[in-house]
């Protein structure tokens, strides 16, 4: 008797439609891990932003004998002590000055 032997040179459909559900629900496990580290890494920078400003106004405190009234004044003049880009957070927040100390709302 001769026996037939299948030559498989692919992947059958069942066996595709497993490995895409496979692929699939490591995506869904994954993405929400992701875009929580970019906010975790956004809020921090926001910190790390906050913190720059504080400094500047240390500067701006020294050089002028008094504390900014807003971040205008840091941010405007011959020698600016921040740019423009400075004045906010990397997550949108505007970054004020209240009593000498900057804030991010």
């Amino acid at each position: 008797m001769k026996e037939t032997y299948m030559n498989k040179n692919g992947f059958t459909l069942i066996e595709m439609i497993f490995c895409l559900s496979v692929v699939l629900v490591l995506l869904l496990l994954v993405i929400p891990n992701v875009t929580s580290k970019n906010t975790i890494v956004k809020d921090r920078g926001c910190k790390a932003q906050v913190e720059v400003v504080n400094s500047q106004i240390l500067l701006y405190e020294i050089e002028h004998g008094r504390l900014p009234d807003s971040i205008d004044d840091l941010t405007s003049g011959d020698h600016p002590y921040l740019s423009e880009e400075q004045a906010s957070c990397p997550n949108g927040l505007e970054i004020y000055i209240e009593d000498g100390q900057a804030y991010a709302r």
